[in-house]
């Protein structure tokens, strides 16, 4: 089992330290330069502009802009406002990013740099991973025997909270897509011949835990947060359970299949599910709209994708099918609405937010703005 303590630490000498005094104008919005409509007939082709810094560029997208580094220069591309770009020189360019809408972190083995704090933290463990949230960040740290710690930090970098993992229990880790202050841990323990997986959820702005679920007979594959649902993507099952009271509320049967993604941005929540193991992305894929009412009244809708479809995703309530010269769009129930020609070949797809594709294109990236 966790344990938890309260514990402030000293923070110390900064090893990452880059005059990142200015760090807070690089967390505020944008997203890169390219762009491209979604709206209009199916002849419609639309321009790419290519970004700044290439695909094998050391990047985080921070949910509305792109911090990365270009040898040892930091800088953040707006979309929006020009007046939010910026760029520092850094004193190491061996560093991991990670970063929120609202905050971002460079770290490496042993050091951690909240941009906007004017001191780096320093650990004797190892930094195994970093997330952010809206005014705090987890730093997940491995110490002797293997046990795992993860430290919790405001974003002036003072530590506010400490849970303790013995090797091994915990799993997963991370902050609710929600954008408040709700960290959860999720770990796994057997119990008997079957797996207990136990989702603690914790409050950090009262430092108070705020709900303890588990899922018994099946491993949790993800975990998905609305503003009134608690989601497990698990081997068998898509589980329901209320933020309010943490109670399960339904059941779906979902073996056979897994989450490739979700949308929260319309009324319903939509739920994208691939066949399990299924190599690359073309086939059929299937959309749960999930209600977040008691009863498990989802509707289901089977979508064949394109062949040569380099990658599926949810956004604004519709499926985005991509193949190396279309980007194919269709409703919540399945129906294709539009399709629209790419001006140039890519090779790879992923989704930024319910908002941004970006695309890549031999070296070089493009983002796509979904309207």
């Amino acid at each position: 089992m966790r344990k938890r303590r309260f514990i402030v630490r000293k923070k110390g000498s900064a090893l990452l330290r880059i005059c990142l005094i200015l760090g807070i104008l690089l967390v505020l919005a944008g997203a890169g330069y390219g762009i491209f409509a979604l709206t209009g007939s199916q002849e419609q082709s639309q321009g790419l502009e290519q970004l700044p810094f290439t695909a094998d560029t050391n990047y985080v997208f921070t949910g509305s802009g792109f911090l990365y580094m270009y040898g040892d220069r930091l800088t953040y591309d707006d979309l929006l406002d020009a007046k939010k770009d910026a760029s520092y020189q850094v004193s190491t360019g061996s560093v991991q990013l990670a970063a929120s809408p609202t905050l971002s972190v460079l770290y490496h083995d042993t050091a951690v740099q909240i941009l906007g704090a004017a001191e780096s933290l320093t650990f004797t463990q190892q930094v195994e991973q970093v997330a952010c949230g809206v005014n705090h960040v987890a730093v997940l740290l491995r110490g002797e025997g293997q046990a795992m710690s993860l430290q919790v930090y405001d974003k002036a970098g003072t530590q506010t909270d400490q849970m303790d993992f013995p090797d091994g229990e915990l799993m997963d880790f991370g902050f609710a897509q929600t954008q408040d202050d709700t960290l959860w841990t999720l770990e796994m323990a057997p119990a008997g011949s079957l797996p207990l997986s136990t989702l603690t959820t914790y409050d950090l702005a009262t430092n108070h835990t705020t709900g303890v679920m588990t899922i018994q007979g099946q491993l949790v594959d993800q975990v998905w947060f609305t503003q009134n649902s608690i989601f497990f993507s698990c081997t068998n099952n898509l589980i329901r359970f209320t933020r309010t009271g943490n109670t399960e509320a339904y059941r779906l049967l979902v073996y056979g299949w897994e989450l490739c993604d979700v949308s929260t941005a319309g009324s319903t929540p939509l739920f994208l599910y691939r066949e399990r193991g299924a190599a690359g992305a073309s086939g059929t894929v299937k959309i749960y709209a999930l209600p977040e009412g008691e009863t498990a009244s989802a509707t289901v809708s089977a979508v064949q994708l394109p062949a040569g479809t380099l990658g599926a995703f949810l956004a604004g309530g519709n499926l985005y099918a991509c193949t190396q010269d279309t980007l194919y769009v269709y409703s919540s129930t399945g129906k294709q609405t539009n399709a629209v020609a790419l001006p140039r070949t890519v090779d790879r797809a992923q989704k930024l937010s319910e908002t941004h594709l970006l695309l890549t294109g031999g070296n070089g990236l493009y983002v796509a703005a979904l309207r």
